[in-house]
């Protein structure tokens, strides 16, 4: 699910926990874009970053982990890829030249301003919550024009919204848990705040939920 699969994750976790089916999930995300980036790709090169992160879901009595929102667009499928890398069509089985990432700009921010804000509006009201219930805003970490954008558009307070291209660049999955660790560390969020998680992307693809600190 590519940018919005932490939060596909997470879901997976609830619902695994919820079944009784285990106690513990071990969530883990990893990306390693550059090995797809021409390198004479100067635009993607500039964006894009390669991490991994780990984060454990546990059963606890409270709710800490709120519903869920997802959808799903593949008409946008051509607008971020790495063709022919797959099982069925893998270029390391067929010989064929190393393929490399295509992203179309523009229709990826057309795409993202058009579906996230309804996406949070829609998350919010599936948790039965105001926009001033929320204290923190994680949206997936595209990059920093995107983020400003939508922060202007849908009227949020900047310094309630994670903004922090500098460091990682565009981590795809990793965004959403790197941006909550360097938060919780440099104490932006605290314990008891209620923090909205959006990813969105490649497919394309988005979710978003509400957990609780």
């Amino acid at each position: 699910m590519g940018c919005s699969g932490y939060v596909y994750g997470l879901a997976i976790a609830k619902g695994l926990i919820n079944s009784g089916i285990c106690k513990n999930v071990l969530l883990l995300t990893g990306e390693t874009y550059s090995k797809f980036i021409a390198e004479d790709d100067i635009s993607n090169r500039s964006i894009f970053g390669d991490a991994g992160t780990a984060t454990i879901i546990t059963y606890s009595d409270e709710n800490m982990l709120g519903e869920f929102v997802f959808g799903t667009d593949g008409n946008g499928a051509e607008n971020l890829i790495v063709k022919g890398f797959s099982a069925r069509n893998s270029y390391i089985l067929k010989d064929q030249e190393k393929p490399t990432l295509y992203m179309n700009g523009p229709e990826i921010f057309n795409f993202t301003i058009e579906t996230i804000p309804p996406l949070l509006q829609n998350v919010i009201v599936k948790n039965n919550l105001q926009l001033t219930d929320i204290d923190y805003f994680i949206l997936h970490q595209a990059n920093k024009y995107i983020l400003e954008f939508l922060i202007s558009e849908i009227g949020l307070e900047n310094s309630k919204c994670h903004i922090d291209m500098l460091n990682y660049g565009n981590t795809v999955s990793n965004t959403i848990p790197i941006a909550l660790k360097d938060s919780l560390d440099q104490s932006k969020i605290n314990n008891g705040d209620k923090v909205l998680l959006a990813g969105f992307g490649v497919g394309y693809s988005w979710g978003s939920t509400i957990i609780t600190i």
